[in-house]
């Protein structure tokens, strides 16, 4: 029986002596050698047809590429933020996400940056319940007279310029962030700030290991420790910002999810909305004489972003989704992103974009009039059992498929497969023959076929070897087959 500590190192450094890490778009470039990036294609084509169903994106290379990016700027913002999040949290200002008091279902938008967001503004003056988006939608909104309830940060590169020209202490705008964004966001925000951690997936990711423990009080000594989490929330990341979106709304309370600008794709000869930024920041003239003060407003710049075609011999085309509208290889990826995270919350989610414009349509649509008129009461809760197979069937489509684990929290394995037949019983197997010990938390791997549960555990011989998942092997593969059927039925 081969058997493995669970790592508690992220990065082992010891060696070589490193005087400057260099971060580039493409590479991540060390002074004693060059890491560079596997180079393996991120898009394959089952067919010679560029449309929604023959695209297939491997979400390792993707994932990999933004980790290369991005978690060097995180570890380096983590260090210089955490003074300032110690000190806001001592003066009351910073809390961790699940410390805020609940919403009580109210609905709540989810806002993208797609082009239906332009059709959807104007109504949302007239919405009373929850608004969540990012930096750069937030001087949008503003510019349009609503006041986002919850600003959501998730990129290590969003920064105070991107949301800068508005004296955001005169609203009650609260800020939803990880320690990992950049330092001036942190450090001149004036409101409230909700704190929570990024889940990767990973057990010894920097979120889970270093980040959490510079993130913690520790009293104690050196025989016995302990150390209280000042962020106890985790949130499951998807490659953008409004499956985060989704995730923090329901921690906070909020009812159903309604969707606005999440089209991932080009429609109305616009790639994405119309934004705004602060040409002119506004100010206040004193009273003078008989002449009262007056506040005169900012003035605005627009930032129209119209969609053109690439060339035709250009390598990278437009893809034709399942309804006819066109989006490309990576906004497919945030969509299967999207899909994904909407399987794992498993509510009710409404889309205002219409299906025959953005791409996602396998979530229900109510129009944004009667959303606003009726302020979201029109729209009736889904149960779990409805997402998921709605979700399931999207993503077998594109050859992603769930595992489920019967675990006593049940767990969800998101995978890639271009033979689930075969490859996802083998992945099955291999989760239900993997053991732990929970007296000293190793995990074993037996190296016959023999069942070696309930034996003592071959490292500190003190525990007892049980499962580590809990997995109906069957009960997986039969739905798995039902959907690899549907599939095939509805090319």
């Amino acid at each position: 029986m081969s058997t493995r500590k669970k790592q508690d190192e992220v990065v082992d450094l010891t060696g070589d002596s490193i005087d400057r890490i260099v971060v580039e778009n493409n590479a991540t470039q060390v002074a004693a050698g060059t890491q560079e990036n596997e180079g393996r294609k991120t898009v394959e084509m089952d067919h010679d047809q560029n449309n929604e169903s023959s695209i297939r994106s491997h979400s390792e290379g993707y994932n990999a590429g933004t980790v290369q990016k991005q978690l060097p700027h995180e570890i380096y913002n983590s260090g210089v933020n955490l003074p300032v999040i110690r000190r806001l949290i001592a003066e009351g200002r910073a809390r961790d996400l699940n410390d805020e008091p609940k919403a009580g279902g109210v609905p709540f938008f989810v806002i993208g940056s797609g082009p239906s967001l332009d059709t959807a503004m104007p109504h949302l003056k007239d919405w009373q319940g929850g608004i969540i988006c990012s930096p750069s939608h937030a001087l949008t909104f503003m510019r349009n007279g609503i006041e986002p309830t919850h600003i959501m940060a998730l990129d290590p590169f969003e920064s105070w310029p991107e949301i800068e020209g508005i004296d955001w202490s005169k609203t009650r705008t609260k800020l939803i962030t990880h320690p990992g964004v950049w330092p001036d966001l942190i450090e001149k925000w004036p409101n409230d700030m909700l704190l929570y951690r990024q889940n990767s997936g990973r057990a010894d990711s920097y979120y889970s290991t270093t980040q959490k423990l510079m993130y913690a009080d520790r009293t104690g000594n050196r025989d016995k420790s302990v150390f209280d989490m000042l962020i106890r929330t985790e949130i499951t990341i998807f490659s953008s910002s409004p499956p985060l979106q989704l995730f923090a709304g329901d921690r906070l309370g909020y009812g159903i999810a309604f969707l606005a600008g999440i089209d991932f794709g080009y429609h109305s000869d616009k790639s994405r909305f119309t934004n705004y930024t602060v040409a002119k920041e506004g100010h206040h003239v004193a009273a003078y004489g008989n002449s009262p003060g007056i506040d005169v407003p900012p003035e605005w710049e627009e930032h129209v972003h119209p969609f053109v075609p690439p060339p035709k011999d250009a390598k990278e085309q437009p893809v034709v989704c399942n309804n006819g509208s066109l989006t490309d290889t990576i906004l497919l990826y945030y969509k299967k992103n999207f899909i994904s995270a909407w399987r794992l919350l498993g509510k009710a989610v409404y889309t205002t974009d219409r299906h025959d414009l953005g791409t996602i349509t396998e979530v229900p649509y109510m129009s944004i009039d009667k959303v606003v008129l009726s302020q979201g009461r029109k729209a009736s809760k889904r149960p779990e059992k409805w997402v998921h197979k709605q979700a399931d069937r999207y993503l077998a489509g594109i050859g992603c498929y769930v595992v489920e684990t019967a675990d006593e929290k049940p767990g969800y394995n998101f995978i890639e497969s271009a033979n689930p037949e075969i490859e996802l019983n083998n992945f099955l197997v291999g989760m239900k023959e993997k053991l732990t010990c929970k007296t000293c938390g190793i995990e074993a791997v037996p190296n016959d076929k023999e069942d070696h549960t309930g034996e003592a555990c071959p490292s500190c011989g003190v525990g007892k070897l049980e499962r580590l998942h809990k997995v109906d092997i069957d009960a997986n593969m039969r739905r798995i087959r039902d959907l690899m059927k549907y599939v095939k039925d509805h090319k």
